[in-house]
C-alpha cells in the first residue's frame, strides 16, 4: 500500500463532509446584516444548492466550476488539496469510494469586499462502497468564498469532526 492510500484511509471517516455536508442547505438567521450582505448570502446559498445537485450526479468537472481558480481543500487528518488538480483528485476519490447523504445548517456569514466566509455544521451518513459499511458523521465547516469575474466561487474549505469518529463494530 502506498503512502497516499495510507493517508486517505486515515481520514476516511471524516473526509465525507466534503460531499455530504452540502446535500441539503437549511439557512438560519445567523450573521449577515445589511441588505447587500443578505443578497450575497442568497447568492452563496444558491451556489451551495447548485453544488448539492452536482454532488448527486457526481459531476467532478461541474463541481470544479464552482471553485475559484486556485482552490484549497483542508480535510481533517490529511494534507490539504492545493490547486484545481488536487481538488479534482479528491472528488474523484470520494465518488469512487463513498456514497454520502446528509444535511448542513448555515449559521453565519460575513462579506468583506470580494471575499465572504460562511460557517456551517452538518450531520449525515456515509456508506463505504467496497464493503457496504455505514456510519453516522457530524462536522463543523468553514468556507471562504472569493468573487471572480463577478461570480462567487468556493476558494477555501476546511472542516473538522464535531463528534468522535465512528467506531468499528
Amino acid at each position: 500500500m502506498n503512502a497516499t492510500m495510507i493517508k486517505l484511509g486515515r481520514f476516511l471517516p471524516v473526509f465525507p463532509a466534503l460531499i455530504f455536508t452540502l446535500t441539503t442547505f437549511a439557512a438560519d438567521t445567523g450573521g449577515v446584516g445589511a441588505e447587500k450582505a443578505g443578497s450575497t448570502r442568497q447568492q452563496l446559498e444558491e451556489l451551495l444548492n447548485a453544488y448539492q445537485g452536482l454532488l448527486t450526479n457526481k459531476n467532478v468537472d461541474a463541481i470544479l466550476e464552482l471553485y475559484s481558480a486556485d482552490p484549497v481543500f483542508m480535510p481533517e487528518y490529511a494534507p490539504p488539496a492545493v490547486g484545481r488538480e488536487a481538488v479534482r483528485k479528491a472528488y474523484q476519490w470520494v465518488f469512487a469510494t463513498l456514497n454520502l447523504e446528509g444535511k448542513f445548517i448555515f449559521h453565519e456569514a460575513e462579506v468583506i469586499g470580494d471575499s465572504a466566509w460562511v460557517r456551517t455544521n452538518s450531520t449525515g451518513r456515509l456508506t463505504v462502497i467496497a464493503t457496504g459499511a455505514k456510519a453516522d458523521v457530524a462536522n463543523s465547516e468553514f468556507f471562504l468564498f472569493k468573487r471572480e469575474s463577478g461570480a462567487w466561487k468556493i476558494h477555501r474549505y476546511i472542516f473538522t469532526a464535531s463528534a468522535p469518529p465512528p467506531q468499528a463494530k
